[in-house]
């Protein structure tokens, strides 16, 4: 059973009715599940961006390869019109791109770039980029997170952001599980009742 960020209820509560969704693609060969975003049995870990993640729930909550809903039953406006536009609500913090959900910006960034092999590139700035699964090429124009290649440097910044909250998750596990799925997806763990806002956590009132 997937176990949902705190919050993914809210958006059910809005009617948001799953319609079903495939398994994240698993394979056991790391270099390959490191490429394509995927989980390597072999090192019990996931990757996203090209950063590993040695849990199951942290990885799962990403959802890197987007979650099918009932679109139809959205009633936020927000969410409607970022269904419409593939846009971001940042209200409940999801976006849609081809008409699959995305429950974090660093994927939904992702998922609106386009995937690549390092091969296909000449500039040799962009080819380094592409093999490290990170960089921005100022003269092309493109930026690359994992495989993703951006186009837009905007969208690329929020991303690289979003990678950093993804590390700080990640060098979180150890301590609390829930705590790095909160941190990605900007809401509250479960076990300390602390809420994080872009990877931090936001000062409780009169603290």
């Amino acid at each position: 059973m997937r176990i949902m960020p705190a919050a993914w209820p809210a958006l059910l509560l809005l009617g948001a009715v799953a319609a079903g969704a495939g398994p994240p693609v698993i394979d056991a060969d790391c270099a390959e599940a490191r490429r394509i975003d995927g989980w390597c049995d072999a090192r019990g870990a996931g990757y996203v961006a090209f950063v590993e993640i040695p849990s199951r729930l942290l990885y799962d909550t990403l959802d890197a390869h987007g979650h099918v809903l009932d679109l139809t039953t959205f009633t936020c406006p927000s969410c409607r019109q970022a269904i419409d536009t593939e846009g971001f609500c940042e209200e409940h913090r999801v976006g849609f791109v081809h008409r699959l959900a995305y429950f974090s910006r660093l994927t939904y960034e992702m998922a609106r770039g386009e995937r690549i092999e390092p091969a296909s590139f000449r500039c040799a700035d962009c080819r380094r980029h592409a093999e490290a699964g990170y960089g921005w090429c100022a003269k092309h124009r493109t930026g690359l997170i994992g495989s993703a290649a951006i186009r837009d440097r905007a969208a690329w910044d929020r991303a690289a952001a979003a990678v950093e909250v993804l590390r700080a998750a990640v060098a979180m596990l150890p301590k609390c599980e829930h705590c790095a799925e909160a941190m990605v997806t900007d809401t509250q763990c479960w076990d300390h009742k602390i809420r994080y806002k872009e990877g931090k956590p936001i000062p409780r009132p009169g603290s």
